[in-house]
């Protein structure tokens, strides 16, 4: 083999090896991106970041040491509230207005709603709940559900966040729809 043929070889090597390591490069390029992508992909939205915590998340204080204190204009203002009963067996709903402080019977059952107090703006300080203003930021109803006489759930419902503290059963739902001033 000569001079020539030795340069010739060695220069194709070359470029054979110079073209595969481009290849190579532009394939770890390609992929490294796409992996990249993926993982911006499967990162939530920022509007996901800001919603309010699942309802495991949030810790309300013991009811037996809180407070409840409503402002007389607010008493004054709200007089009942609509609450949705959903039969999760036929899926039919139905809504209900109940006047603060009255009690209810679900139909097809033995469950009793009592409301108990509503807070237009529901706030926590320290071991008081109350509202932090007139305005309907963040209302919430306190209810009381008994079925057969006995308690099975007493807590918060809020129009905004339905889904935190939520009243669990079987077969119904109940959800806060909306504060009325007049019934």
């Amino acid at each position: 083999m000569n001079y020539l043929n030795i340069q010739n070889t060695i220069s194709g090597v070359t470029s054979v090896s110079y073209m595969a390591l481009v290849t190579i490069s532009a394939v770890t390029m390609l992929s490294s991106s796409a992996c990249t992508k993926k993982e911006k992909a499967s990162m939530p939205p920022p509007a996901h970041q800001t919603m309010m915590p699942a309802h495991e998340d949030i810790q309300m204080p013991s009811a037996e040491r809180m407070k409840i204190v409503i402002p007389p204009e607010i008493k004054d203002k709200w007089r009942g509230v609509v609450i949705t009963v959903l039969d999760k067996k036929s899926m039919n709903s139905r809504d209900y207005n109940i006047r603060i402080g009255d009690k209810f019977s679900v139909p097809g059952s033995k469950i009793d709603v009592q409301t108990i107090a509503f807070l237009p703006d529901f706030q926590i300080i320290d071991n008081v709940y109350s509202t932090a203003s007139a305005e309907l930021n963040n209302p919430a109803i306190q209810i009381e559900v008994s079925e057969e006489g006995k308690e099975i759930f007493k807590g918060w419902l809020f129009q905004r966040y339905p889904s935190v503290h939520p009243f669990k059963h079987e077969i119904f739902s109940l959800t806060f729809k909306e504060p009325v001033s007049s019934l």
